[in-house]
C-alpha cells in the first residue's frame, strides 16, 4: 500500500471517531488525549518501511511515540526519567550526529526536468533533482526531517535580474550544484542552524541566485560542481 493511501485511510478512521463522539457512541475526547501518541507511531512506522523516507528521523518518531504511549499509560517503565526531557535529549544528539556525520549520496527517486522552476517537498524523506532548463526561473524548497539534492550545474539564467530560490529546511538538509558562471548570495534566519556558499561571492557574473531561506535545526549547502 502507498504511503498517500495509508494515510488517507488512517486520516479516515480519525474521521470516523469523530463521527461516533458526535453520535454519542464513544468518548473522542478521553481516547485522543489517552492514545494521540499512536499518531507518532504510525507516522514512524510508515516512514520506516518507506524506502525513501528519512530512517534517522522515522525512527525518532517511533521511540518518542511508544515512549510517550508507555507515560500515558502509566506503565512504569521510565519511572525515574521525565518523558519530554528524555526524548528532547534525544533528538538533540541525533540531530547533531546527523549533521556532523558524512551522509552518502542518495539517487533514490531522482527528478530530471527542463521546467523554469523547481518546486519540491521533502517530508521524513529525499528528493534528487536535477535541472536543465534554459530559462531558470528560481522556485520553492522545503525539506522537514529530510533532505533535497538540487543540481543546476546544466541550467542557464537568462535574466540580468536576481533568480530567487525560497527555502524552508527544519530538521533537514538542501544541497545545491550551480554553474560556475552564476553569481550566489543568500539571504535568511538562522535559528539553531545555518548555511553555507562556497561559490565565489567576488564574482561579477550577470547571473545572479539569490536563495532565501529559513533554517532550523538544519542546514543549506551551495557550491560548484567539483
Amino acid at each position: 500500500m502507498k504511503k498517500r493511501s495509508f494515510f488517507g485511510m488512517f486520516i479516515i478512521l480519525i474521521g470516523i471517531l469523530l463521527l461516533l463522539d458526535q453520535l454519542n457512541v464513544v468518548d473522542s475526547d478521553d481516547i485522543f488525549s489517552t492514545y494521540w501518541p499512536v499518531i507518532l507511531i504510525v507516522i514512524g512506522l510508515v516512514n520506516l518501511l518507506d524506502k525513501y523516507s528519512s530512517k534517522l528521523f522515522a525512527a525518532i518518531l517511533l521511540v518518542a511515540g511508544i515512549i510517550f504511549q508507555l507515560d500515558e499509560l502509566d506503565i512504569e517503565v521510565l519511572q525515574y526519567i521525565d518523558a519530554s526531557e528524555f526524548i528532547i535529549s534525544i533528538i538533540v544528539i541525533l540531530i547533531g550526529l546527523w549533521l556532523i556525520i558524512p551522509k552518502t549520496k542518495k539517487r533514490d527517486r531522482n527528478h530530471t526536468m527542463s521546467q523554469d522552476s523547481i518546486n519540491s517537498i521533502a517530508l521524513f524523506s529525499g528528493s534528487n533533482i536535477i535541472n536543465d532548463s534554459n530559462n531558470f526561473g528560481g522556485g520553492n524548497l522545503m525539506a522537514a526531517f529530510g533532505g533535497i539534492d538540487v543540481d543546476l550545474v546544466n541550467a542557464n539564467i537568462d535574466s540580468t535580474e536576481p533568480i530567487i530560490i525560497d527555502t524552508l529546511i527544519a530538521f533537514g538538509g538542501i544541497d545545491i550544484k550551480v554553474p560556475r558562471d552564476w553569481k550566489v548570495e543568500v539571504k535568511g534566519i538562522p535559528l539553531f542552524g545555518g548555511w553555507s556558499n562556497k561559490t565565489d561571492r567576488s564574482n561579477s557574473y550577470n547571473k545572479v541566485l539569490l536563495v532565501k531561506c529559513f533554517v532550523m535545526f538544519g542546514g543549506l549547502d551551495i557550491k560548484y560542481e567539483k
